[in-house]
């Protein structure tokens, strides 16, 4: 029997990854893709939705314009991954940004707003430590820890006022240190055409492999960043038109799919 007709089953799972399309350092042979990682194994749903758009063409013998024949206009293809488990890179493209990591440092003289008793605040850099917050005068007034002011969250760096020394004098100042962390400026790119390889297996152990090499890939609805359950982060996007693939006989234009019903 050939492989081709053998059937299966498809109730799959996988590794999903997430690559950057780039034709000046990719390779055709790898769909253009670069910088490929792994989201995770949390993935809950991953589909690819193919739509033809069409228009007809009428007769005109009968007399009733009848249907003579339909002409396709257009081929598109939608692409969504929804997931539960992601990095920050995967964070970084739903939200316009890059996942930057940033080395831990210190901080002088940081200046704060005007703080009344009980008001919180925070700092510029999350995991601070070492805080040292004095004042404006002439000999700084050193603000001290339970006395001025308690440590609300050391990681998130928020603080609160609980009283200012007698006769002090704005703006205070804060020094400390800081551990590194990874920072994403929202919106601060634009959007990067990503590329995505799914490595599938069914319950019988077929597998398929399937690389969609350029889709436009943003968020598709909202994320929780509040929820009772995992919150789910859903990238979705057209895949696009790679003409370098568009002779390539394994890739085609949108997207490859490789069965191996064979298996195991």
């Amino acid at each position: 029997m050939s492989i081709a007709s053998t059937s299966l089953i498809w109730n799959g799972q996988g590794p999903v990854m997430i690559g950057t399309f780039d034709p000046q350092r990719g390779r055709p042979e790898m769909g253009y893709l670069t910088n490929i990682y792994s989201v995770g194994c949390g993935n809950r749903t991953l589909t690819a939705t193919p739509s033809r758009e069409t228009t007809t063409l009428k007769e005109s013998c009968s007399g009733q314009r009848l249907t003579l024949k339909e002409l396709e206009t257009s081929k598109s293809l939608q692409v969504s991954l929804s997931m539960v488990q992601f990095d920050a890179r995967t964070l970084a493209q739903a939200f316009f940004g890059e996942a930057v990591i940033k080395a831990g440092g210190t901080v002088t003289d940081e200046q704060l707003a005007e703080l009344q008793p009980g008001d919180y605040f925070f700092l510029k850099y999350p995991r601070s430590k070492s805080v040292v917050i004095e004042d404006s005068t002439g000999s700084p007034k050193t603000y001290v820890e339970g006395t001025h002011y308690k440590i609300s969250d050391a990681a998130h760096s928020r603080y609160q006022l609980i009283a200012h020394p007698g006769g002090h004098t704005e703006p205070l100042k804060v020094d400390y240190s800081y551990d590194g962390y990874v920072n994403i400026a929202a919106f601060s790119k634009t959007n990067v055409e990503k590329g995505l390889i799914f490595s599938g297996i069914n319950g019988d152990g077929q597998k398929v492999r399937v690389i969609i090499p350029r889709i436009s890939l943003a968020m598709s609805g909202d994320f929780g960043w509040i929820s009772d359950e995992p919150s789910e982060l859903t990238l979705g996007g057209q895949a696009l038109y790679v003409p370098e693939l568009q002779s390539d006989a394994d890739f085609g234009p949108f997207m490859r799919v490789d069965v191996m019903p064979d298996l195991p």
